[in-house]
């Protein structure tokens, strides 16, 4: 076992971690979330922007398992610099855009759209390494917890206020003002990960019990059996997500129900890390899928616009649960340096047949109007049994695991 000091300054990683995500989400609500309204302002068709992001997603999923692979080879801390570094170049690029408008849309069209795919990749890249660094950094019995808080609760905070400024700033044309605050804001997160954090794939941190290798039979169909659990959420949610506007069909409403869904994200961010620490995984997956299966069936069938804003809430709030899971099995399965190339790969997975979910929910409604919102509550029952097929050799969580980040 290390000295103290070094495990003291691995788990500061958690707060530097927190701090640079606050930072990064504050930064880039200001700008990212206002892209396919600048891409109508530059000439792009609604059907071209379509296209535009659904290459980005593919690009960003290709460097998912880029960036974990090099993280097993070179480490965490480089990988997260790199990817920030390039995605930091996204908004710098699309500046530049908004400055070449005046010369012509075309221009400005291209080099916005060069400044998108860049950014996002370089966010693609650093994904895995940075989500097994924060599972390496946190104490054990607090991995779910410090997971969500990290990840979700406290990002999610500021927006609620930026993305009015943000809106404010486009629609004043001072859209410029706002990448060019995203760009500095990004900047500062490289800087304080430089200086803060501390890398956690070193020579000492092989764990002395034999993990299953990703290469092994039994890590090989671990993998498999989990990508294809959480490949049917990710494909019905991706899906749903055009269909629900449209299915609620006043905008009023729609707006009320993200609003406070939003609310209820952070809360239930809070909730779903303490419910996995607690539970641990599996009950976690089989609990929080169930009720999500229960509560999106009964979706279609709410009368008053009360009764949706409430299963939405509930709905957005479920969808919480399985957040921080993949990387905590995937720590709890693997050795050191396998990790972020096993959830490189996973996320890359998820990511491309995800975008199949459109599609397949547009033929679900060739049968009635409900069908899609069945089709999900079926695909996550599905998933329930392939994560429990999956993680039925699972190595037990409260078992203590003699690595650099043993809970003391």
């Amino acid at each position: 076992m290390e000295p103290k000091l070094q495990d003291v300054s691995i788990h500061r990683n958690v707060s530097i971690m927190a701090i640079g995500n606050v930072l990064s989400t504050s930064a880039n609500t200001l700008w990212i979330m206002f892209m396919p309204y600048y891409f109508l302002t530059v000439g792009f068709q609604e059907f071209m922007i379509g296209v535009i992001f659904s290459i980005i997603a593919v690009t960003r999923a290709i460097n998912s398992l880029i960036g974990g692979r090099v993280a097993d080879k070179v480490g965490r801390k480089p990988v997260i610099l790199l990817g920030y570094t390039i995605f930091c170049s996204g908004p710098m690029i699309i500046l530049l855009s908004v400055f070449l408008l005046e010369q012509g849309s075309v221009i400005a069209g291209i080099v916005a759209v060069l400044g998108l795919t860049l950014g996002l990749m370089g966010g693609g890249l650093s994904r895995p390494a940075s989500s097994i660094m924060l599972v390496e950094s946190s104490k054990k019995k607090k991995r779910g917890l410090t997971y969500m808080v990290v990840s979700r609760v406290l990002p999610s905070i500021p927006p609620a206020v930026l993305i009015i400024i943000g809106w404010w700033l486009y629609e004043n044309q001072m859209f410029w003002l706002a990448l060019l605050i995203g760009s500095i804001g990004i900047l500062i997160v490289v800087l304080i990960f430089a200086i803060g954090l501390r890398e956690t794939l070193t020579i000492i941190d092989k764990p002395v019990r034999q993990k299953p290798s990703f290469k092994s039979d039994s890590g090989l169909w671990f993998l498999v059996l989990l990508a294809a659990a959480f490949a049917l959420d990710g494909i019905s949610s991706s899906g749903l997500s055009w269909y629900v506007p449209l299915f609620v069909i006043d905008g009023s409403i729609y707006t009320l129900m993200i609003s406070i869904s939003t609310l209820v994200i952070a809360g239930a961010a809070l909730a779903a890390g303490l419910l996995v620490d607690k539970v641990g995984a599996r009950s976690a997956i089989v609990v929080g899928w169930t009720v999500l299966a229960i509560t999106v069936a009964l979706f279609p069938h709410a009368l008053l616009p009360l009764e949706l804003v409430v299963l939405y809430s509930i709905w957005a709030g479920l969808d919480m649960v399985d957040i921080s899971i993949p990387a905590l099995v995937i720590a709890e399965r693997f050795p050191k340096d396998e990790r972020a190339s096993v959830l490189g790969s996973f996320s890359m997975t998820i990511s491309l047949t995800s975008t199949v979910g459109p599609i397949l929910i547009a033929f679900a409604l060739l049968l009635g109007d409900n069908v899609p919102f069945y089709l999900k509550a079926v695909m996550n029952i599905a998933g329930v049994i392939l994560f429990l097929l999956a993680t039925r050799n699972q190595i037990d969580e409260k078992e203590p695991v003699n690595d650099i980040v043993h809970s003391f």
